[in-house]
């Protein structure tokens, strides 16, 4: 595909948007460096690698043929592993962005052999000024830039278009709510989203959100995260646990839980224990903080509960198992094992969507076949949340009392419990195949290997 390059003409509501944009950008960078070193207190990360969140980077890279990932953080990374392995297998080398530890961490992790034979170089994508955004480009030879779902920094986009750099927003989803945003800027929102090459949408209520904004650069390729591969090592680690507990445990996972959901989880699962107290002989708790920085105050704040609460990062796989068979309720604060969590768990209760926060992905715990119960809020999964209710995938609860309903006939029904699994599993395979749907709009671009 030959590459159109943009040229919106900018207004001069558009133009005062964006140097009001860029105007604060540089007022705010003293604070943003402070606050670098201020979570730095917490997390360690943070305080690492500050140059190149300022534009300053040593290219590991050589090849004249560079393509270029952003994900943000830990899920978009994971994410995107399926459409990395693919370009890495091609025999493209991938320059992965972030801008948290934790996602750096991660694609660490899942990236660890394409680190290690060059193919692959990590960075933090600098922050959103002209100059700084400048410098990123200049440094590398970059071919193709694939953003990951949501992150559309202005200036990176626009700089994109001005050198003439095919740039795709990847996996792309809009909510109803961050469509009326956008729409609030007029003129200046349209021409930053029309400024990529190409947006390649999840669904169709994405893509025509999209075109709402009057944006007709949109294509329809599905959901990479039903494209994720399950980690065979985790799924091994946790039958081998499971063989060390009694045969009629019942484990409910709260995975990916925010700010605030802890209580309403704990508050369903003392009302489950006192409406159903037969169900203390089997019946497990296990909740797994999204953001490791909340992993001690999470604990302390459950201490409240008068149950006896349990570090996973404190024990090995025998404790833990006899942990939980003394009805112990176990926290999740360990990194990278979410889909160990998953297939030691009967039922998981999914993080993100208590709160009005949008929801966390519930679908690697589908493909495992773990029933799913979903809140109210579920806008950043919002039809693949729809449709997981439809095909009885998912329940859908509003408030504490439904999520303890909801748990005790999962929990005390079998067969329904049985029959989700197989739905849970059968939707997951029925959304898989996004992956070879982008590569087909990469390749269009004719970026040779």
């Amino acid at each position: 595909m030959k590459l159109k390059k943009h040229r919106a003409s900018l207004g001069v509501s558009t133009r005062a948007i964006l140097w009001l944009y860029e105007f604060f950008w540089v007022l705010a960078l003293p604070v943003a460096l402070i606050r670098l070193f201020w979570k730095g207190r917490i997390q360690n990360g943070y305080r690492q690698h500050i140059a190149e969140r300022l534009g300053f980077y040593e290219s590991k890279l050589h090849s004249k043929k560079i393509i270029w990932v952003h994900a943000v953080s830990v899920g978009e990374t994971r994410a995107s592993a399926p459409l990395v392995n693919s370009l890495l297998e091609d025999g493209f080398q991938i320059l992965l962005t972030h801008m948290t530890p934790t996602g750096r961490d991660t694609g660490a992790e899942v990236f660890s052999t394409a680190i290690a034979n060059g193919q692959l170089q990590q960075v933090y994508l600098p922050y959103d000024i002209s100059c700084l955004v400048a410098a990123f480009f200049k440094k590398f030879n970059i071919q193709l830039g694939l953003v990951m779902e949501t992150e559309v920094w202005p200036n990176l986009v626009l700089t994109a278009a001005k050198e003439e750099i095919p740039l795709l927003l990847v996996n792309a989803r809009l909510s109803e709510r961050s469509a009326r945003r956008v729409a609030q800027f007029g003129s200046a929102g349209a021409a930053i989203y029309g400024a990529f090459t190409q947006i390649l949408a999840q669904t169709a209520l994405d893509a025509k959100r999209y075109e709402s904004l009057g944006l007709n650069n949109i294509t329809i390729t599905g959901n990479l995260k039903f494209d994720v591969e399950i980690n065979a090592a985790q799924i091994d680690k946790a039958l081998q646990l499971r063989k060390l507990l009694p045969e009629n445990t019942r484990l409910i996972c709260a995975a990916s839980t925010r700010d605030g959901e802890e209580r309403i989880v704990m508050k369903a699962w003392l009302s489950l224990l006192k409406e159903a107290p037969e169900l203390k002989e089997y019946a497990r708790l296990l909740i797994v903080p999204r953001h490791p920085q909340r992993f001690d105050g999470v604990y302390q704040d459950l201490q409240s509960s008068q149950l006896e609460i349990v570090k996973r990062s404190q024990l090995n796989d025998p404790e833990l198992a006899q942990a939980i068979t003394r009805s112990a309720v176990v926290l999740g604060d360990s990194m990278g094992e979410m889909g160990f969590y998953y297939a030691l768990s009967d039922v998981v209760v999914m993080g993100g969507s208590l709160q009005p926060l949008g929801g966390q992905n519930f679908i690697e715990a589908c493909g495992l076949g773990r029933p799913i119960i979903l809140g109210e809020h579920t806008f950043n999964f919002q039809q693949a949340s729809h449709d997981a209710v439809e095909q009885e995938a998912a329940i859908r609860i509003g408030n504490p009392e439904e999520l303890t309903q909801a748990m005790k006939v999962l929990l005390q029904n079998n067969q329904l419990r049985e029959k989700m699994s197989v739905n849970a599993i059968d939707f997951a395979g029925q959304h898989a195949g996004a992956t070879q749907k982008i590569l087909a709009a990469i390749k269009s671009y004719q970026i040779a290997s």
